[in-house]
């Protein structure tokens, strides 16, 4: 058996352990990029997908997890787009049908709804931030790539990366700032 022989069996070994190595960081970005589980496991999927058919064309010296990131990253700029087309459709006035039950028999202290409803605000604060500011704070702060990382997956310079974060955090503290002044 030559060393040719047993590549394909050292690739498909070697792309199951990126698989395992870096798929619940994957799965997390794209929650977040996302806000929604059901699209994130979607584009999970598709993420593995398509780096599994590119896997053969990768250099041996190559960053598995920038470059997994940065086809996740790709794969969420093309669903936001598409997610934008469509809410031009929707009726202004028409809202999206919430996932809880108006007749909830959890009983909740007033503490842990507070605790949802800020949480629920800061969500909505990251979801409306620029993509790029998007990508870079989750990037950063819930995965911890450093801003080589973050430009190589964005496609930037590292302090453009940098910038991104910096504007993505200084936009959450006012939106945070005025939701706790709105509260007074």
């Amino acid at each position: 058996m030559t060393l040719s022989d047993r590549q394909p069996t050292t690739e498909k070994y070697d792309f199951h352990e990126i698989i395992d190595r870096h798929q619940r960081a994957i799965y997390r970005y794209l929650v977040r990029c996302t806000g929604n589980i059901d699209d994130a496991q979607k584009l999970f999927q598709d993420t593995f997908l398509r780096a599994h058919r590119a896997y053969a064309g990768l250099s041996n010296d190559a960053n598995h997890q920038a470059w997994l990131f940065r086809i996740a990253t790709n794969l969420v700029k093309n669903y936001i787009r598409s997610r934008e087309r469509r809410r031009k459709v929707f009726v202004d006035g028409e809202a999206p049908v919430s996932s809880h039950s108006a007749n909830s028999n959890t009983a909740h202290t007033e503490d842990d709804l507070q605790s949802q409803e800020s949480a629920h605000i800061l969500l909505n604060a990251l979801q409306a931030l620029p993509f790029q500011q998007r990508t870079a704070l989750i990037q950063r702060q819930f995965e911890g790539l450093d801003y080589r990382l973050i430009a190589e997956n964005l496609e930037c310079s590292e302090g453009t990366a940098r910038a991104h974060v910096y504007q993505a955090l200084r936009k959450l503290r006012i939106r945070w700032h005025q939701m706790n002044t709105e509260e007074d």
